[in-house]
């Protein structure tokens, strides 16, 4: 055993000499994620993105947008402010919600829906359903205050459109009819009552956005489902410009439907 450790010493000395005296070794600083196209968060590649090797920052394909309340959003999948609205392009909704991390969040569309899921200028009154039942799997909520934290549109949703049909559930199968866009065909939900009171902590912003679209100009003057529920007999509803918001008897037909996407 005494034998082998001359040699690899001397072995390494020889490897050490020959790096150092033979090969010329240049050094150049690394790049920057961002430079080389991973400038996004994780956040914003929900699909899956690839980390820089690097650093902290991703590149994805379609990142999903950061954008602020009041925001055009257009079928790009980009937005702006309604200032700046580009009428070449197409408009998918109108910004109403921003996650907390700033990144994605909830579109509406400018305008309501009737019960096929068509675009409807003037608005098309609907029941919340035709039967008085508790979902069992939906939360209910009794008082206001924490029913104004429900932001969960499409997981609502979800779990009306499982509980039956169309013919049973109309305002919630309407929003999943509405299809502007094949990419978003089946995407489409019943606002959550937190997402509306949101729109109504920012009505004077969205309003904005709505009448520089040409969405429909009485938005604010009906009552809107939303996806919450307060009990077997009653759903949550809201006026979008007010700061109503109320058990509403599921059978009222008089209240209307405006579709929400998360983007």
């Amino acid at each position: 055993m005494q034998t082998r450790y001359p040699f690899l010493l001397f072995s390494a000395f020889v490897s050490v000499f020959y790096a150092s005296g033979v090969l010329a070794v240049t050094c150049t600083a690394t790049p920057e994620c961002a430079s080389l196209g991973y400038k996004y968060s994780k956040a914003e590649c929900p699909r899956g993105g690839l980390k820089c090797p690097t650093g902290d920052g991703y590149y994805c394909p379609t990142p999903r947008p950061k954008c602020n309340i009041g925001d055009i959003f257009y079928t790009d999948n980009t937005c702006v402010a309604a200032a700046n609205h580009d009428s070449s392009k197409t408009v998918l909704g109108i910004v109403v919600y921003v996650n907390g991390n700033g990144v994605g969040g909830q579109i509406m569309a400018p305008w309501w829906i009737d019960t096929n899921g068509n675009r409807s200028s003037s608005g098309v009154g609907m029941e919340w359903s035709t039967e008085y039942v508790d979902i069992s799997n939906l939360p209910n909520y009794t008082d206001s205050s924490p029913v104004s934290q429900d932001r969960n549109s499409c997981g609502n949703t979800d779990k009306i459109i499982a509980a039956g049909d169309a013919d049973t559930y109309p305002a919630a199968w309407a929003t999943r009819k509405y299809a502007p866009t094949t990419e978003t065909a089946g995407k489409w939900c019943l606002l959550a009552a937190g997402i509306l009171r949101n729109i109504q902590n920012n009505w004077s912003a969205i309003s904005t956005a709505v009448n520089k679209v040409g969405g429909a100009s009485n938005l604010y003057s009906h009552w809107v489902w939303s996806s919450s529920e307060h009990s077997s007999h009653y759903a949550w509803g809201a006026s979008l410009a007010l700061s109503d918001l109320g058990g509403t008897d599921k059978g009222n037909g008089n209240v209307y439907v405006v579709p929400v996407l998360e983007f």
